[in-house]
């Protein structure tokens, strides 16, 4: 077995931070911040994981996983379900917040779905 290129590298750790920002988008957690928190991890690792520009080790991902209050098993399945579309629309949203850095800032949270509640109690 031939080892993975740098480019094939690349476009799996892009493929994870879609999957993580579906997954998000999924959960009760509001933000990328508070993923952090929940995972016991410093943000800016976080940020570098939803940006596709870092590699993930196991523990990390079920760390991530078990934040997002899912298994292993189920994250890894939100990773297998992303399409090449998911892989275009999360690219869209990556250029327009480099875009967007220093000026109005878009949310940092992924937009949640209609018809889910906020959690209140702030």
């Amino acid at each position: 077995m031939k080892a993975q290129e740098k480019a094939d590298k690349t476009a799996i750790k892009l493929r994870f931070a879609a999957a993580l920002y579906k997954a998000l988008s999924n959960s009760s957690i509001e933000s990328f911040r508070k993923l952090a928190k929940e995972a016991g991890m410093e943000p800016s690792h976080i940020q570098k994981i939803s940006v596709g520009q870092l590699d993930v080790t196991l523990t990390t991902s079920i760390a991530i996983a078990h934040a997002l209050g899912m298994s292993f098993t189920e994250l890894a399945n939100a990773y297998d379900r992303v399409t090449e579309e998911d892989i275009q629309e999360f690219i869209q949203i990556l250029v327009a917040q480099k875009k967007n850095k220093g000026k109005a800032k878009l949310p940092l949270s992924p937009p949640k779905k209609a018809g889910k509640k906020k959690k209140s109690g702030k």
